[in-house]
């Protein structure tokens, strides 16, 4: 198959999986996706800037980052093999942070009730001033994400790709927002995400 059919097939699955429930939040954008765009992606190559490892019988993924000739800064979360399938969105490449420390998607199969959920995603960019990155859970608990220095064009982020726990998800215990913090501690940025 081409790869623009491809990347088109991702794109309308990812639409496809807006409607049903299997949703992305956060300030990735996929309503930038145009025709023009789609063509854009298939040009630029990805460049793999994170990783989500294999666990709980789940295949480990990537995250990968393009920059589009239509000036799209884009991320998405894919197998390792097929980095041109993901789901993720896209912002202004002069603004991939959308103005914040942070920037992330929440990706996730099944749903809509925590519960129910099969694979939850979590993947985005942090600014080189974030210094730790930190989930905040519905139950009050938190999950540690590690970052990875990435370099995407000119320029410097922080990049992360985290799979919550199926122990966490069977117990209706789903994440509410990421927080960044700085290298002394202070609370920098905080993206309201969740499930349902």
């Amino acid at each position: 198959m081409p790869r623009r059919g491809v990347v088109a097939i991702a794109v309308a699955a990812l639409a496809a999986a807006i409607l049903v429930g299997g949703v992305v939040a956060g300030s990735f954008d996929w309503s930038k996706s145009t025709d023009d765009l789609d063509a854009a992606l298939v040009d630029a190559r990805p460049t793999q800037v994170a990783d989500i490892p294999a666990a709980d019988g789940l295949s480990a993924r990537g995250v990968f980052a393009q920059i589009t000739s239509t000036g799209h800064f884009c991320l998405s979360d894919a197998p390792l093999d097929a980095p041109l399938t993901g789901g993720g969105g896209c912002n202004p490449a002069d603004d991939p942070l959308g103005g914040g420390a942070i920037s992330a998607s929440l990706a996730y199969d099944g749903g809509p009730a925590i519960g129910t959920v099969r694979d939850a995603r979590l993947i985005g960019l942090a600014s080189t001033n974030v210094a730790s990155l930190r989930v905040l859970m519905s139950d009050g608990s938190t999950r540690s994400v590690k970052l990875k220095r990435a370099k995407v064009g000119p320029d410097e982020f922080r990049a992360f790709g985290y799979r919550f726990r199926k122990s966490d998800l069977k117990k209706e215990i789903g994440p509410i927002a990421v927080v960044a913090y700085d290298g002394s501690g202070v609370e920098i940025g905080r993206q309201t995400t969740g499930i349902g």
